[in-house]
């Protein structure tokens, strides 16, 4: 028989079930329990966000902190705008970075540990194995549905016939208020808000242009996204422009 002493809480565990499920009640369990319940989204729990925030802003350098922000901000605001879950694209939106501060050697080590495979450019780049590792690691530390982590995952290269929490990921990370004015930039928030196809077209293409401009080599995932957007596009009678290198006819 075992003693255990604390204080009593006046919350039924129904009750507190409930509130886990509504990103509530994380004060009123210790911190190691409420992380494995999260950590396994027990009893479907949904991590309360501004505790969820002080742990993966943990893995950050503080600079990048007000990118995070930045980027959270501007998923939920397009969640609410194109009909997604708001709390989910928030979590994608405060993990998507977990691992940017790491070196190269340690994403590596990441992706021997989650058994992550990669293709050349990949092992070759730490802006790319980032958003892999990060996928990796948010899932193990917080539980992540498999739609978030896959959010996180293509949250820099893209890919072909996004969901829409993948495209608010990617488009968040790219106009979130912090950025810079580069060129398009103006356009392309505005159009993130009118039509996400047109947006993910668009984004995509600045992305290639910008890649090739600096005669680096672009991942093979932004180019097969740009193409079936572009695709999706033309199938709506739409005719937008193309990447620099990408046919007309594709």
């Amino acid at each position: 028989m075992y003693v255990l002493s604390g204080e009593p809480v006046e919350v039924s565990s129904t009750q507190l079930r409930e509130m886990l499920c509504r990103r509530e009640g994380a004060e009123l369990l210790p911190r190691e329990v409420y992380a494995e319940i999260i950590r396994k989204r027990l009893y479907g729990a949904k991590p309360d966000l501004p505790w969820l925030r002080a742990r993966a802003y943990a893995y950050l350098k503080p600079k990048r902190v007000a990118h995070v922000q930045g980027v959270e901000q501007e998923a939920v605001k397009l969640a609410e705008r194109w009909g997604a879950d708001p709390g989910e694209a928030a979590e994608a939106a405060v993990c998507h970075d977990i691992t940017k501060a790491l070196d190269h050697d340690a994403q590596l080590r990441l992706c021997d540990k989650y058994a992550i495979m990669t293709d050349e450019l990949e092992r070759e780049s730490e802006k790319l194995l980032h958003a892999k590792t990060g996928a990796a690691l948010a899932r193990d530390l917080f539980g992540l549905a498999d739609d978030t982590a896959i959010a996180i995952r293509f949250h820099t290269t893209g890919r072909p016939a996004m969901t829409t929490l993948e495209r608010i990921t990617y488009l968040a990370d790219y106009i979130e208020p912090g950025r810079a004015g580069f060129p398009g930039l103006t356009e392309l928030r505005a159009v993130c808000y009118e039509d996400l196809d047109r947006a993910m077209e668009l984004a995509t293409r600045m992305s290639i242009d910008e890649v090739r401009s600096k005669d680096w080599p672009c991942h093979q995932n932004t180019i097969d996204c740009h193409i079936w957007y572009l695709n999706a596009l033309r199938r709506r009678g739409i005719a937008p422009m193309h990447a620099d290198g990408i046919p007309d006819e594709v």
